[in-house]
């Protein structure tokens, strides 16, 4: 059964309510308050109104057996997996060549946020929101619908956010209480971050793998040594003063990038804690990323407007900025990952645009979801885009590089 509006994730990381607007940019639920005759209602066409025309399909596969937005997903290292999560409390792993269920996630009883598979493809997680969380150990060789062995479950307390380690079988689950916590599958073994009774809104490993950052409701960023469960840094709540929404860390492991809804981008080093750099930019910042080489020195940053700046972290400067709110309209961002020296973005509008990071231009643009991108994943296997959807659907696209004139 689907959940409440307030119990399922906001549409956005930042929590902003995106209002419906008709085509005179009146919400629809101010829209009893105008008194219309029967003469202001001839010639309207209600079916041309409420059905929105979609947009041309590049995907290869459409999954759509859940019911309501899918808020995460993950593709096997294999490439012939899938698993997505959504508001209807349900997980499913799918096969990308059919779209055949191949197993169900059972026992959930909130919206699934978090689904992913181990970095050796050998176990596959599902999390909720009230804090249930389950691992279950893949089994590659079958193809028809089957329940495969679950090897760990666990609940905490309600949970904002989770992660597989890159190169560890380690489960990490961030928590409305401010607790981290820390699972090695299969045996179970649990460390917990103690954390200061405010909501940990994300975090991200560090590349050295024995490090954890962190970002905080009330605009802390912490750094953390997972061996010994100890906090290292802290970045006081005073330099974001609000809550920080998203964080990345540097392939070299010197720095930390995190974001706020005040539109800062507040640049930390990893050593000491030393804030480096704190840049205003616009206060719709939704999404962070260093690039993963580290001779690019590039830093990412997305918006809920449409813009999408590469910024020179040496210089603390902007490098190019691939996209403006002027030339793409509705293409507000929600997801954003480096694919190699690419920029594969996931908009409002649902669509998929890819960015050249050395030069700034659009490089290829996929379309086939008719509402925002929730989610997405790339096999670098396979060259497969997977992206889920609030229309209820995730697509697999294969992804090839070309220019928009292509």
């Amino acid at each position: 059964m689907r959940k409440e509006q307030e119990d399922t994730p906001p549409s956005s990381i930042n929590g902003d309510e995106i209002g419906s607007m008709d085509d005179e940019g009146i919400y629809y639920e101010e829209m009893e308050e105008i008194n219309l005759d029967d003469e202001d209602m001839d010639g309207i066409d209600y079916q041309e109104d409420m059905e929105m025309e979609k947009p041309e399909d590049h995907a290869i596969m459409v999954f759509d057996k859940h019911n309501g937005s899918i808020f995460c997903c993950d593709l096997h290292p294999s490439g012939k997996l899938a698993i997505t999560g959504g508001e209807d409390d349900k997980a499913y792993v799918w096969s990308v060549e059919t779209g055949d269920v191949v197993m169900d996630c059972t026992g959930h009883k909130d919206s699934v946020i978090f689904v992913g598979f181990s970095f050796d493809g050998a176990f596959v997680a599902s999390v909720d929101m009230c804090g249930l969380i389950k691992v279950w150990k893949c089994n590659l060789e079958g193809s028809q619908q089957e329940t495969w062995p679950v090897v760990f479950e666990y609940e905490a307390d309600d949970l904002s956010w989770g992660l597989w380690h890159f190169g560890a079988r380690v489960l990490i689950c961030g928590a409305v209480t401010g607790d981290i916590f820390i699972f090695k599958i299969p045996s179970g073994d649990t460390k917990v971050l103690q954390g200061h009774n405010i909501k940990t809104e994300c975090g991200k490993m560090f590349h050295d793998g024995v490090r954890l950052a962190a970002g905080y409701e009330d605009g802390t960023v912490k750094i953390w040594d997972l061996k010994t469960c100890t906090m290292l840094q802290q970045v006081p709540a005073a330099i974001h003063q609000i809550r920080v929404t998203a964080i990345d860390t540097h392939p070299e492991n010197s720095l930390v990038a995190s974001i706020g809804t005040d539109g800062k981008i507040v640049l930390t080093t990893s050593n000491n804690g030393k804030v480096v750099a704190q840049l205003q930019t616009e206060i719709d910042l939704e999404v962070v990323a260093f690039s993963p080489d580290p001779q690019l020195e590039f830093l990412a940053l997305g918006t809920l407007n449409g813009s999408v700046t590469v910024w020179d972290t040496a210089r603390q400067m902007i490098r190019h900025h691939c996209a403006k709110s002027s030339d793409d309209v509705a293409a507000g961002v929600t997801k954003m990952i480096w694919v190699d020296d690419q920029l594969v973005t996931g908009c409002l509008d649902g669509s998929v645009r890819v960015y050249d990071a050395r030069s700034g231009s659009r490089s290829l643009t996929l379309t086939g979801h008719w509402s925002e991108i929730l989610d997405l994943s790339y096999n670098s296997k396979e060259k497969l885009i997977l992206t889920t959807s609030d229309d209820g659907t995730a697509r697999i696209f294969k992804y090839a590089v070309k220019t928009e004139n292509d």
